[in-house]
């Protein structure tokens, strides 16, 4: 015999869902990483309490370097909080590998889930060596990273791959690397950004600029996003590492 259950369980066990996964996707969030010569720090909400975007700083200090992830699955809600804790988790998997490696191992991890979902994402995963400020990075249709130069010039890193999701099957990534120089910054963001009162096509590139000489890194990203108010369009994800001088 079946049991009856009052009604409004189902929205009450559905809430409840929805509510250890957000407290799951906080957990996971990065916290700020003050190293040896560079400082790395993210910030980040959601619009709908479950995000699609996602964000990961790993530190090896055995090895000498950092990878710094940010990603972005379309859409927003539960189902892409559980495609992004997918790839992060897939990404988790093969941090010891180069970039290109772990973003084609994590996508091959993960196709059947975005396949079924119909889904993609963009993602911006790199490796950060400290001792030369080599970056190496594989952008997957993200193009959302700027990179903040001690002369003052700022410039926007296009993509060259596709979306996780989207790039056919055995079509490697194109890993490629820039150097950030004692001074320098880079800024990887979601495409959130753009959402929020009086943004545009440049702020980007100011934001990063602004950055680059900001006495606190991590106060500065949080303050940024609290200007928007309490209610975000689109999760918003943003990721700044400076190379201390």
């Amino acid at each position: 015999m079946r049991t009856p259950h009052a009604a409004g369980n189902d929205n009450e066990h559905d809430s409840a869902g929805s509510y250890w996964i957000d407290a799951v996707q906080r957990a996971m969030r990065p916290a700020p990483a003050v190293l040896a010569g560079y400082t790395i720090a993210t910030t980040a909400r959601s619009a709908r309490g479950i995000s699609g975007d996602l964000s990961d700083v790993t530190v090896d200090s055995q090895r000498g370097y950092a990878t710094v992830t940010v990603g972005d699955v379309m859409g927003k809600g539960l189902a892409s909080g559980v495609l992004a804790a997918n790839l992060l988790g897939g990404l988790e998997v093969f941090h010891h590998e180069p970039p290109g490696e772990a973003v084609d191992a994590a996508e091959t991890a993960t196709r059947d889930h975005f396949e079924r979902a119909s889904a993609f994402a963009t993602l911006f995963h790199a490796r950060l060596r400290f001792r030369d400020g080599r970056v190496e990075f594989v952008d997957a249709g993200h193009g959302l990273t700027a990179h903040a130069h001690k002369s003052g010039v700022t410039e926007r890193i296009p993509s060259r791959d596709f979306p996780i999701g989207l790039q056919p099957a055995g079509m490697p990534r194109l890993p490629r690397i820039l150097y950030l120089a004692p001074g320098e910054l880079l800024l990887i963001v979601s495409d959130g950004l753009f959402e929020l009162p009086g943004a545009s096509i440049h702020t980007l590139t100011q934001l990063a600029g602004e950055l680059r000489t900001v006495v606190d890194l991590q106060f500065a990203l949080t303050e940024f996003l609290d200007a928007a108010g309490p209610d975000l369009d689109d999760d918003t994800t943003l990721t700044a590492i400076h190379r201390n001088a």
